[in-house]
């Protein structure tokens, strides 16, 4: 009896399904309302939402000067990445490059008093500081307790991963005193502002890459109601998802069209 109702059981629930989280009703619904790299252009007067199929340099380049109030990005750490522009991959000398490249464009769009928060692993932490000093006025690098980032060496498990905050300009918006961007002191149960976060939770949901409490403290330092943000590897939609929560409007960039279905879907039905 159990044999039989094992093979009367379908091998697909779901055979016409792309990719997990999207079912043939999904695609009927979005496929037709994705938008190009050809939808962005856009002016200051002619500012619009959207979360665009495209490249990050290729998207960024459409966007006016001066137009973003807060960027968040995590670049790709694979450096054989589409989303690097080149399908061939890079070394290691052109994946510097190609950075400088993104983040010239980024500095140009960012408003006077914009900030950009950019999320790195520890191997490449160093490269960003750089880069970034560069071109903007760095004023913090956040560390955030980052549960399951771990490597593979036989040493140190590692559970962090930097944020570097930086600014266009030192007239930079920053909300101190009407928010808690602090974690509790072990020896007091006061509130103390800090860069060092560890009260992160410890997983995510499902296809989040990181937690949306993250995304929260950023948006309520550095950004305030109606402000553009800017997400130029937007992936599943996380920043979106908490753009839309928070009343910030959203631009973002993503070169995966399933990835880019997927979040249009979670932030239609937040």
């Amino acid at each position: 009896m159990a044999n039989n109702q094992k093979n009367n059981n379908p091998f697909y629930t779901n055979p016409l399904e792309t990719y997990p989280g999207l079912n043939i009703e999904d695609l009927n619904k979005y496929l037709p309302a994705i938008r190009t790299v050809e939808d962005v252009s856009m002016t200051l007067e002619t500012m619009s939402e959207g979360m665009f199929l495209a490249k990050c340099l290729d998207g960024i380049r459409q966007l006016p000067d001066q137009s973003i109030d807060l960027i968040l990005a995590d670049p790709p750490k694979d450096l054989w990445n589409s989303f690097t522009d080149n399908d061939k991959g890079k070394t290691l000398q052109e994946y510097y490059e190609w950075n400088n490249l993104w983040l010239e464009e980024a500095y140009r769009v960012l408003k006077k008093t914009g900030a950009i928060y950019l999320f790195s692993p520890w191997e490449y932490s160093g490269m960003y500081q750089g880069l970034l000093s560069n071109l903007f006025k760095i004023q913090s690098r956040i560390t955030w307790r980052r549960v399951g980032n771990e490597n593979n060496s036989k040493t140190w498990k590692n559970h962090t991963s930097d944020i570097w905050f930086a600014t266009k300009t030192e007239d930079f918006f920053f909300r101190k005193d009407s928010m808690d961007l602090g974690i509790n002191d072990m020896r007091d149960t006061t509130k103390v502002e800090s860069n060092l976060w560890i009260d992160m939770p410890h997983t995510v949901k499902d296809r989040e890459r990181y937690p949306q409490k993250l995304f929260d403290r950023i948006l309520e330092a550095s950004s305030f109601k109606l402000n553009w943000v800017l997400d130029p590897f937007m992936g599943f939609g996380d920043v979106a998802l908490t753009c839309k929560t928070n009343g910030r409007r959203f631009i973002g960039f993503e070169t995966n069209k399933d990835h880019l279905l997927l979040g249009m879907k979670r932030v239609d039905n937040s």
